[in-house]
């Protein structure tokens, strides 16, 4: 096969075309460079305290997020992360079983597996004022594949008691 300028351009602007997502998307995730650059000094009953180098606190929008292992162990907290139900504990462990939002999710997928198709978005929303997890079941429907319109159809909205495990449906 010879090479010649005509498929060389022409790989060029496939190429571009194929990777002009990756420049649209990027904005997407924050810049946090700008907030690791400034180290943060922490007060803790008035005496400073201040993180190693890498694990400073950042930043973004407005908002100043810290390494919460610095602050606990500041506090005198011992800090637990459970990665499976994606939990941080600080201080002492719950003496009964607490449910986590993701394992709240999962307890409501499991309900309704039968009825739920793969097209099913299922997460948690909120906490309710009695502090159960607040699980909403929705779709995404497309009504105009040329234009994209779409619409979201909610299937449910269930709450999740974080003692028991119990669901039990809004609607």
């Amino acid at each position: 096969m010879k090479w010649d300028l005509k498929s060389f351009f022409g790989g060029i602007i496939v190429g571009s075309a194929l990777f002009s997502g990756i420049a649209i998307a990027a904005p997407a995730y924050p810049d946090v460079a700008e907030g690791t650059n400034t180290p943060f000094t922490y007060y803790f009953e008035g005496v400073p305290k201040s993180p190693s180098s890498d694990v400073q606190g950042i930043m973004y929008k407005n908002s100043v997020y810290v390494p919460i292992r610095f602050v606990a162990e500041n506090l005198n907290k011992p800090v637990i992360y459970d990665a499976k139900t994606k939990s941080i504990f600080i201080g002492k462990l719950p003496v009964a079983k607490m449910y986590s939002k993701m394992e709240a999710v999962e307890l409501v997928k499991k309900k309704y597996a039968g009825s739920l198709t793969p097209t099913h978005v299922v997460e948690y929303d909120h906490d309710d004022e009695k502090g159960h997890y607040v699980i909403q079941v929705y779709q995404t429907v497309v009504n105009n594949f040329q234009s994209g319109d779409s619409y979201t159809s909610t299937y449910g909205w269930f709450v999740v008691n974080p003692n028991t495990g119990e669901v039990k449906s809004l609607l």
